[in-house]
């Protein structure tokens, strides 16, 4: 790699995250290489897909994805993970998943966000199973408000030469996204449209429950198999339910601007992604042929000889200098956090520090907001 291509790596190390802002564990980005998450060499490749189109869904559905899973931990697998590496791609690739779902046409408005538990009609999780260069491999679950998983399936994709250098606004694995949105297309096509307008009256009902249960746990009902249902609805023009959709479209700012920042964030690093791609899948492809290389050696060559030992030492040497480089580009991966501002009837509001904290300081701002409106303070309801 050239100097300049170094250069263009530079803005991926140091915007690459507020993302910090999310991490967990050692300070040192490095602290060292693990072992990545096992491969699942079974899931065959998705293989070329055309990315279905279709109108939007009537009644609309809301779908979030959420952040995914970095699926960095203990394995006996060779494969080696960067973890901070890992960590920025477990909310890039959320970003690149919600646009090609939006570019489907069916879901006008697809949120990344931080928590699972977030009360929408679809939540689509995931866990990143293998991500390199070369092969991206995922782990996807769907699952609707009340509790039925619709999707649940791996997919692996395989990037080929011609996919480098990518292309302004490509994508190396567009096949795996579009397999993905083909599915989520699909089932949520399944559901009747009065099962969809139920998820959505559902979804108000657990936000309710959270901001104040005592006053609309009684319009949920869990059922034997952990099935969840709306068994009540308070009455149109309701001042409770009002309130409850006023906090509700609060909510939804926070939400929407915590989305926008992943969404600047992708497209702020989106050229030295690419390029740190690039890097990884020349590697690799250098390592399996120097492996190739190596036993091709070990059955012609005369053992012993001077030469040949000089032969695979350089090698070696070459395939260690370019992990050493991988190295020193993720050393400047450093955790910030970043600032939500939001403008609000009665002001700004500025939230700080990870997602996480950002979402629990604006949850109690809700709680509070709701209370004060009510007249229940925090701790009767």
């Amino acid at each position: 790699m050239t100097l300049a291509g170094y250069r263009r790596l530079v803005p991926l190390v140091l915007l690459l995250l507020g993302l910090g802002a999310c991490q967990s564990g050692p300070s040192n980005p490095l602290a060292s290489v693990v072992p990545g998450a096992e491969k699942s060499p079974e899931t065959p490749p998705v293989g070329n897909v055309t990315l279905q189109l279709a109108a939007p869904l009537e009644p609309v559905l809301d779908l979030a994805v959420v952040a995914f899973d970095p699926g960095v931990g203990e394995s006996t697998d060779a494969e080696r993970v960067f973890p901070t590496v890992r960590k920025a791609e477990s909310l890039m690739m959320p970003v690149m998943l919600s646009r090609t779902l939006e570019a489907s046409g069916a879901f006008p408005l697809v949120r990344v966000v931080h928590d699972r538990n977030i009360s929408l009609p679809l939540v689509l999780t995931g866990e990143i199973r293998n991500a390199d260069g070369a092969e991206l491999e995922l782990h996807l679950r769907l699952r609707a408000a009340d509790g039925e998983v619709l999707l649940d399936r791996s997919y692996r994709d395989l990037a080929q030469p011609s996919d480098y250098p990518v292309a302004p606004g490509a994508e190396p694995f567009a096949d795996l996204y579009h397999a993905v949105s083909n599915d989520v297309l699909r089932a949520a096509q399944a559901l009747p449209p009065e099962r969809r307008a139920e998820l959505q009256r559902l979804a108000l009902m657990d936000f309710g429950v959270q901001m104040a249960p005592d006053t609309f746990s009684r319009f949920v009902d869990t059922g034997a198999e952990g099935r969840r249902r709306v068994v009540g609805f308070p009455a149109a023009g309701d001042p409770m339910l009002t309130r409850l959709q006023r906090i509700r479209r609060q909510d939804e700012l926070f939400v929407d601007t915590v989305d926008e920042q992943y969404s600047d964030l992708y497209d702020r690093v989106a050229e030295s992604y690419a390029l740190w791609r690039e890097y990884s899948f020349e590697l690799q492809r250098y390592g399996d042929s120097y492996r190739e290389e190596a036993q091709d050696r070990k059955r012609n060559a005369r053992r012993g000889t001077y030469a040949a030992m000089q032969q695979v030492y350089a090698s070696y040497r070459k395939v260690k200098i370019q992990e050493e480089d991988l190295r020193d580009l993720v050393a400047g991966f450093a955790g910030e956090s970043l600032e939500t501002v939001l403008e609000v009837d009665d002001g700004v509001i500025r939230l700080q520090g990870s997602v996480d904290e950002r979402y629990e300081q604006w949850r109690r701002i809700m709680e509070r907001i709701y209370g004060l409106e009510t007249g229940v303070p925090d701790g009767a309801r």
